[in-house]
């Protein structure tokens, strides 16, 4: 018989317990070491966490309550942990950088599972024009990824500055303005000059901010969209980079621009290179053909609205829960926008997306802007314009080596992934130039094999959620 002490000592060799949700099937795609894997619809269909302790009930009662389902996230803790499978905590931490104040926003959900604490907490960034709610709940206020996740994991949903308001916007898109501070609105001076400066290393501070201050153990950062710079530029942060141990994982999230412009400009150099079909045109472009400065001098200040047609474009197709049998794209979109008009911010700085794309060359044009925008309303912040010029174009240096285990997890119609060339697809073709440069890592791509989009999290997000727990289980066996 094995004494209590061979049997405790086996039981920590194994490390923490695993969910396996799919029966193996996520784990044994992700030890093959190609190039990329599908899980196939039916499986991923068939991923089930089980019901919420109350099914949800209690958030979507708080949402269906606020006005556009804009609820006050301080409201959840009061609510008791056992009823929701996670302790739920609203955090805003109050920073300063180029003299001004910044606010940021966090939902910790501590999960009630004891296994949690052995495992990462998993940081969930919005991109441009989302924040919390849309990782929390769906468009019909039922529970969202978040919740989902928290079943298992430890979950920090941050919303960057400025993309969330207390009790949402009244304001129609066309003319709201961002929440960079939550205890008063901005004047029109401060949000030309707001929009003007706002870096992503504006964003990187606050997050580290929360980070440092809310969690603790190991980290994984999941930037979806324009947040998938997050994550690079975390590396270049002693702290951040000690608490990520060379693992990376993806959702929506596609690469760094420091990666992107060299893999373009890889394209461009060889002859022989014909971009594929797709289903869905090209994902992570921000912009690619835009004329920026048109707007006139304070073009930086002319934000980019969210509207049905161009959220009919690839975002959000027959998995969307409104849809209804019959309804085209654009009625789709029109229908998400109805329901989140209030509590999305549906707005993105063109800062965000200068340095979300392969735009280095309009750094001076940048600063002309900002000396503009200080120049005309007085700079009473006294703003050192050279501290906002040495932090501009931060993600085209974001490091790319130094990783040991990478997973991107994409839909078939995200715009990451390539449905009709999957081996030529955005995040797969990332995935090889990180291979590259991390020879010794263990790089994998994993697509979702059916028809949804880069906002799975709000179509399927349970299935989503038991899908990335096992990623995670799968990434913490790897070590680090």
């Amino acid at each position: 018989m094995k004494s209590l002490f061979s049997v405790l000592t086996l039981a920590l060799a194994a490390g923490p317990a695993l969910a396996d949700y799919s029966g193996g099937k996520i784990a044994s795609l992700l030890d093959q070491p190609t190039s990329y894997v599908m899980l196939s619809e039916t499986d991923f269909r068939a991923l089930d966490m089980g019901v919420l302790p109350d099914g949800g009930k209690t958030v979507t009662d708080l949402a269906l309550a606020a006005p556009g389902g804009a609820f006050d996230p301080r409201d959840l803790a009061k609510v008791d942990p056992k009823i929701l499978g996670y302790k739920a905590d609203w955090f805003v931490e109050r920073y300063t950088r180029y003299n001004l104040p910044w606010d940021i926003g966090g939902l910790r959900l501590t999960s009630n599972d004891p296994e949690a604490k052995n495992k990462p907490w998993v940081l969930i960034l919005n991109g441009g024009a989302a924040n919390i709610y849309e990782f929390f709940i769906d468009l019909k206020n039922r529970p969202g990824w978040g919740q989902f996740l928290a079943q298992k994991l430890n979950v920090l949903i941050v919303s960057i500055p400025g993309n969330f308001k207390y009790g949402g916007w009244a304001e129609p898109i066309a003319t709201r303005k961002p929440a960079f501070l939550l205890d008063r609105d901005l004047t029109d001076d401060e949000e030309l000059v707001y929009n003007s400066v706002f870096t992503f290393q504006v964003i990187l501070q606050g997050l580290k901010q929360l980070v440092v201050n809310h969690t603790t153990g190991d980290l994984l950062i999941v930037g979806h969209s324009t947040g998938g710079e997050l994550p690079a530029l975390a590396e270049t942060d002693p702290e951040l980079k000690a608490r990520l141990k060379g693992r990376y994982l993806g959702w929506g999230s596609g690469g760094p621009v420091s990666l992107k412009a060299v893999v373009s400009a890889q394209k461009a150099a060889n002859p022989d290179y014909k971009a594929p079909p797709t289903l869905t045109g090209g994902g992570g472009g921000e912009g690619g053909e835009r004329k920026w400065t048109e707007p006139g001098p304070f073009w930086m200040n002319v934000m980019a609205r969210r509207t049905p047609t161009v959220y009919a474009r690839t975002y959000s197709r027959w998995l969307n829960p409104l849809y209804e049998t019959g309804d085209s794209v654009f009625t789709i979109a029109t229908k998400w926008l109805d329901a989140e008009g209030r509590r999305r911010a549906n707005f993105k700085q063109p800062l965000q997306d200068l340095e979300h794309s392969d735009n280095f060359d309009m750094k001076g044009e940048v600063e002309v802007a900002i000396e503009r925008a200080l120049a005309k309303t007085g700079n009473p912040w006294k703003i050192n314009v050279e501290d906002v010029q040495k932090d501009l174009c931060s993600t085209s240096f974001a490091p790319t080596t130094g990783y040991n285990t990478m997973v991107w997890c994409v839909a078939k119609l995200d715009g990451h992934w390539n449905a009709l060339y999957p081996g030529q697809g955005g995040d797969v073709t990332l995935a090889k130039e990180y291979l590259r440069r991390n020879p010794t890592a263990k790089v994998r791509v994993i697509g979702w094999d059916l028809n949804m989009t880069h906002y799975g999290h709000v179509e399927l997000p349970e299935q989503l959620a038991a899908g990335v727990v096992d990623v995670v289980d799968w990434m913490m066996k790897q070590g680090s």
